[in-house]
């Protein structure tokens, strides 16, 4: 019967990572709260039927339903990356809705910084309050930890006074230390620095050039294979 609560656990993700894609937009105006989805072409209001994450692109083979024009293939990609997680979450415990909103509040702080390069901190507001007072872990930091913690953190602050990365990335980082641990926040850069690395490298192969490339949804990834394989 695992497999029922891992696809539900997906079928969730997908739903949370497709809210995400919508606040993202109605950011600025706020009112994704009361708004209905649009499509972003013709602005026609969308039903429920449209909304269905990724069954709904397939069904309408990535087409609006309405004017015909084509449905960004990163709002599927998104939705499944965000049902993988999830996956892992155990929706039944409590203690683990707090796991879901920091994965929600990076999910989000990813796709605006993929989309722009930048992002709003009020958006990572949920994970930072989390990570300082809904955690207890940095208060049971062995020597390890810090052992850990310590160079990889002085070397993110080089690179942010460099101007080589960002403050937000450094924040992220800090965000995952304190809320799991120093290690697995090692462990998440490193898959999302490689994962960076190789894409780079293909793009590169193909004559594309890029000065500036977004770490946050690479680091997103890195933290859903960490969940996904914990």
């Amino acid at each position: 019967m695992n497999w029922i609560y891992t696809l539900t656990n997906f079928l969730i993700g997908t739903c949370l990572a497709s809210h995400a894609a919508v606040v993202y937009e109605h950011w600025e105006t706020f009112d994704f709260f009361i708004t209905r989805s649009r499509c972003s072409t013709c602005q026609t209001e969308l039903s429920l039927l449209d909304e269905l994450p990724i069954i709904s692109y397939l069904w309408l083979h990535g087409k609006c339903r309405y004017c015909n024009s084509q449905i960004p293939v990163k709002l599927p990609i998104i939705e499944i990356c965000g049902g993988l997680a999830f996956m892992q979450i155990d929706f039944s415990q409590p203690s683990n809705y707090a796991t879901a909103i920091l994965i929600f509040s990076i999910l989000l702080v990813a796709i605006s910084d993929y989309e722009q390069q930048e992002f709003h901190l009020a958006m990572l507001f949920p994970a930072l309050y989390l990570a300082l007072f809904k955690s207890s872990n940095l208060l049971h930091f062995q020597l390890l930890d810090y052992v850990e913690l310590l160079p990889i953190l002085l070397l993110l602050i080089f690179y942010v006074w460099q101007k080589k990365l960002g403050s937000g990335d450094l924040l992220i980082y800090l965000i995952l230390a304190v809320y799991f641990s120093p290690h697995t926040a090692n462990f998440i850069f490193l898959i999302g620095a490689t994962l960076l690395i190789v894409h780079f490298c293909l793009k590169q192969q193909k004559g594309q050039k890029q000065t500036t490339i977004a770490f946050v949804p690479y680091l997103f990834l890195g933290l859903t294979i960490q969940l996904f394989f914990k």
